[in-house]
């Protein structure tokens, strides 16, 4: 290894634990968990936090495929380059698509539209303009590839959590609140039983989806054996303990039926519990966490797009870089419009609880893909190195497969079936994409030798 090699390494590496924490916390917290979890203790109740931990001890098993796949193909491809050595290009084009772009096209968008409307509430400006003020607002950031956020966007969704758990602290200990506990208890479960609880099992996933973005970080991480699995554990338990002590002080002060009804739940909360500054800090932090979701898709999906088109696995039109400012100007513009789709679409708590079960089906997808693969990667490459392991193999993956599989099924027919047609779609343009563009094999494997581009090391 060359002298230059040597200290580009030593570069890369600069993130520890609390940098990795902070990260997986960023990337999760965003509007759309928060309304949505609202909308869940007022249709559940307490009974809302059994689930919520359930899906997050999920998570938690998910996570060590994920980390066990990322320490030993340590890539910013992630899922493309998880799926290639496993199951051929046709899939890696599925994988990404599937993962990622279902998500832009439904519940991405709705960031921005709920930061919105937290901002009609102060100023009397259409909450559908300021969405797409934030959307061109950082459009133009990414095409200039100016860089305001970097890792401002950790501090921004830490300091929201923040924000959430010291509420939820004061509302138990009545601590500035403005109003009277209620001065009956809400149930703890719903009177429709389990039934009712169905449909927000895609809620309760919805409060880690995204803790996995950690893994494309694997060559900045320092000791990535240990550092990833141990940020995303705890960034999961983070949240689940930030979510719970609020949504639990939340039901003390507003009756279940005006928590589910509500459009903006966190909105009526702050106002009920703390009056007008409640509603202020909390109105500022959802803006300002809006056009952070936002500037996260506009960033990390378009260079997705971008390597697949670099690779052929995308048209190459894709693949353009402006030359001026080498930011990829196609790949930008269409995923701005993908997230200015819903500008059509009149927005309620039913409109972005659905969304939300579209785009989760779709990343539950890509969670069985790479769990699956983690198993392959174990059985065909047995001296890869593994700086990390997922433990008792195959029991984690079996456990986390059929968790996804369920949570599939809980979302109901009509969410399923919307997602089934963006996937089918997806499906049928990779495999005709590979087999007729590049004329290659489908789902014929690439061995981890052929790709020069990883850095993977070998166990004696």
């Amino acid at each position: 290894m060359t002298q230059h090699a040597k200290q580009e390494v030593t570069l890369k590496e600069h993130m520890g634990f609390w940098e990795s924490w902070g990260f997986v916390i960023g990337i999760v917290v965003a509007s759309t968990p928060i309304v949505s979890f609202l909308n869940a203790f007022g249709t559940l109740g307490p009974a809302f936090t059994l689930m919520a931990a359930a899906l997050g001890i999920v998570c938690m098993i998910i996570a060590t495929s994920y980390s066990e796949v990322a320490t030993s193909i340590p890539s910013a491809g992630m899922i493309v380059d998880y799926t290639l050595p496993t199951m051929g290009r046709s899939m890696a084009i599925f994988g990404v698509l599937t993962g990622y772009f279902i998500l832009i096209c439904t519940a991405g968008a709705m960031e921005t539209f709920i930061a919105g409307q937290c901002l009609e509430l102060l100023v009397p400006i259409p909450y559908k303009i300021t969405a797409l003020v934030l959307v061109v607002v950082f459009l133009l950031m990414n095409l200039f590839g100016i860089e305001v956020l970097g890792r401002s966007q950790l501090l921004l969704a830490v300091s929201m959590m923040g924000l959430l758990f010291v509420m939820g602290l004061m509302g138990h200990f009545e601590i500035g609140t403005v109003s009277e506990k209620l001065s009956e208890a809400a149930p703890f479960f719903p009177e429709e039983g389990f039934s009712a609880m169905m449909p927000y099992f895609t809620t309760a996933f919805w409060l880690y989806i995204g803790n996995e973005y950690l893994c494309p970080m694997a060559e900045e991480i320092k000791d990535p054996g240990k550092t990833i699995y141990k940020a995303q554990f705890f960034g999961i338990v983070a949240i689940f303990v930030v979510d719970c002590v609020f949504g639990l002080a939340v039901l003390k002060y507003i009756p279940m039926d005006d928590l589910a009804a509500s459009d903006l739940p966190q909105m009526l909360a702050a106002e009920t519990m703390f009056g007008t500054w409640g509603s202020v800090a909390l109105i500022i932090a959802t803006v300002l966490a809006g056009g952070s979701a936002a500037e996260a898709h506009m960033a990390g999906p378009p260079r997705m797009l971008y390597g697949l088109a670099r690779d052929g696995m995308m048209p190459k039109i894709f693949a353009y870089l402006h030359p001026k400012f080498r930011t990829p100007w196609v790949a930008i513009f269409f995923v701005c419009i993908l997230l200015c789709i819903p500008l059509v679409v009149p927005i309620s708590i039913e409109t972005v609880n659905y969304f939300i079960s579209i785009a989760c089906v779709g990343w539950l997808v890509s969670y069985v893909m790479v769990q699956v693969e983690c198993l392959i990667l174990r059985k065909k490459y047995p001296k890869l190195h593994r700086p990390f392991k997922s433990p008792f193999m195959p029991l984690p993956q079996i456990i986390g497969l059929a968790a996804c599989v369920f949570v599939i099924y809980s979302s109901g027919w009509d969410a399923g079936s919307k997602s089934c047609l963006f996937m089918l779609g997806f499906f049928l343009y990779a495999v005709l994409w590979v087999k007729f563009k590049l004329k290659k094999k489908c789902f014929e494997p690439i061995p981890l030798q052929e790709m020069k581009h990883l850095r993977i090391k070998w166990d004696e």
